[in-house]
């Protein structure tokens, strides 16, 4: 018995030595993996996204540092979380749904002085929190280029899942815009940070880059959009509200000037913003989240009648000479009148044109059938994407015989129907980045590139990664017919009783066709389509200026301005 307390002692013995044993030596790399990550760390270093530049080559868009915090959920407590909310200025709440206690790393960004300085001076306070100097993105004019750029801002489960890459919750990733369109270029590749912490996370030693790796930043994106240009826009568009104005090169596609109004604080929506301001924003009357220049679809008034009379023409139902039912203002079509703005009497083509007469239009209109008016309208572009590399781009509308029978019955319509969409009222609808297209081939003979805002991409060096070399595109009209209406729109500018009279150019001649679109919602929008110089085009500006009035009385002296301000400040 004396022996028992012994042989108990030798077992206790035992047990511990073979479970020394056990974890020093056979489970010894398990337990300093354990030690090394809890005193070593390893951090995603963001890169910074690469520039984005206008025609002049001025910054648009870059990245600038701010503070960070990376947060390590494992690690954090309640008592850190409330010391956290105390030195931040937030509410509990609204702190644990930024934290994500799944993920290895959690980030709180664009951090103010006042909240870094807090932190660095009570760093002992919080172990599970690194302050760090990250890029964030920054916007010259954000109003005035938002919806040409888009912006930038951390992905969401539901992009995560589309984006393609090494993408992880906490990425910064292109939202809208060129930003979007570009990422995989702008984004950059990814660094990481090695360093050493003591017991209570507080950073003892950084190891050298041998151990980490540095981020590369993205490539710098070159746009045709000249920044000096759309700034003078947004100047003529001082007094409107809304609308928007594109130009474009119809030489090589590349757009010069792409305005939409109102914008929003691009800014402000990289910072992160909460659901109510998200609803300010989406319910607001002006619809300042909306690209009118490629989403905006418009019934086109009286600029359609240039390709009705290229339809008309092509068709061999009219004649430059050929005369109809003269103009007294009114016309009685189906059960009811038609109106003109004015009475013309009797007109040929070329005058209805420069005088853009509804009555004369009215019956170049019901000379056809539906049939032909969708389908060589779709010939010439319309009702289609014009494949611009901006994300969101809209396709129009042209009304079907289909369309037509299933809202109004197979009885329900006749040739007013015609008669409208002849003058560009109606159901057609067209994006002022479809107009330009469409008159940059008019204007150049039949002929145009697809619009595109790209340049080109260029790495830090300045080597060329890639260039923009968009499709040709080409109108199925004769020589003859484009040489017609270009003649006609230089009258609509350039003689007395052109609508567009009064905002001719002295010294560039300007060729073009002004648009009252009738709007069910307010007053009419103003519209104006013009090109120059008209001997040899370089630049075509498709403006929409919304609850305006007549397209002669603001679109039109908008439109030339902007002409006059390219071809003299560029073509000196």
């Amino acid at each position: 018995m004396k022996r028992a307390p012994f042989i108990l002692i030798l077992l206790i013995l035992f047990t511990l030595t073979l479970r020394l044993f056990q974890l020093q030596l056979i489970r010894m790399d398990y337990y300093r993996g354990l030690s090394e990550r809890n005193r070593i760390r390893r951090d995603m270093v963001i890169p910074p996204r690469g520039k984005i530049l206008s025609k002049e080559g001025e910054v648009l868009a870059e990245s600038r540092p701010s503070y960070s915090l990376i947060i390590y959920p494992y690690y954090l407590d309640s008592l850190e979380v409330k010391r956290l909310c105390e030195e931040l200025g937030i509410k509990r709440n609204e702190l644990l749904k930024r934290i994500n206690p799944n993920f290895r790393t959690c980030r709180i960004r664009r951090l103010s002085f006042e909240a870094t300085s807090k932190i660095i001076e009570k760093q002992e306070d919080f172990p599970s929190v690194r302050l760090i100097t990250e890029p964030v993105r920054f916007y010259e004019n954000d109003k005035i280029f938002s919806h040409l750029l888009g912006y930038a801002g951390e992905i969401t489960k539901a992009e995560l899942e589309r984006f393609t890459g090494d993408y992880i919750m906490g990425d910064i990733v292109g939202k809208k815009g060129v930003e979007l369109e570009y990422e995989s270029f702008l984004k950059g590749k990814k660094g990481a940070s090695i360093y050493e912490v003591d017991a209570r996370g507080v950073v003892v030693r950084r190891f050298d880059d041998s151990y980490g790796k540095f981020p590369e930043r993205g490539f710098n994106v070159y746009l045709t959009v000249s920044k000096e240009l759309t700034l003078y826009a947004d100047s003529l568009f001082s007094e409107f509200e809304s609308g928007a104005c594109v130009a474009m090169n119809p030489k090589n596609g590349e757009i010069i000037l792409y305005y939409s109004k109102p914008g929003y604080k691009s800014n402000k929506l990289t910072e992160g913003i909460s659901n109510i301001e998200w609803d300010s924003l989406r319910n607001n009357e002006n619809a300042p989240l909306w690209d009118r220049v490629i989403a905006g679809e418009y019934p086109p008034g009286s600029i359609a009648k240039i390709w009705t009379t290229i339809i008309g023409l092509e068709n061999n139902l009219i004649k430059e000479e050929t005369r109809f039912t003269r103009c007294d203002s009114l016309l009685w079509i189906g059960n009811r009148y038609f109106g003109c703005w004015k009475k013309h009497g009797s007109l040929q083509l070329l005058d209805a044109i420069i005088q853009s007469c509804d009555i004369y239009f009215y019956q170049v209109g019901m000379s056809m059938t539906l049939e032909m008016v969708v389908d060589n309208a779709s010939k010439l572009g319309f009702s289609k994407k014009c494949g611009i590399d901006v994300p969101g781009e809209r396709g129009g509308f042209l009304p079907s015989k289909e369309w037509y029978d299933k809202k109004y019955g197979k009885r329900g319509w006749a040739r007013g129907v015609l008669a409208n969409l002849a003058i560009g009222q109606g159901e057609i609808l067209v994006t002022p980045l479809q107009g330009a297209t469409f008159f940059s081939a008019v204007a150049n003979g039949g002929w145009t590139y697809e619009p595109h805002v790209l340049e080109k991409i260029t790495d830090s060096d300045g080597n060329i990664i890639k260039k923009s070399r968009p499709k040709k595109i080409s109108l199925p009209v004769s020589e003859k017919n484009l040489k017609f209406v270009r003649e006609a729109m230089k009258n609509v500018v350039n003689t007395l009783k052109g609508t567009a009279y009064w905002s001719r150019l002295n010294d560039i001649t300007v060729a073009g066709k002004t648009g009252t679109a009738q709007n069910p919602h307010g007053e009419d929008h103003s519209l104006f389509v013009g090109f120059a110089p008209f001997e040899n085009p370089e630049i075509v500006v498709f403006t929409v200026i919304e609850n305006a009035g007549h397209g002669s009385t603001h679109a039109a002296p908008v439109t030339t301005k902007i002409i006059k301000r390219y071809l003299t400040s560029y073509k000196d």
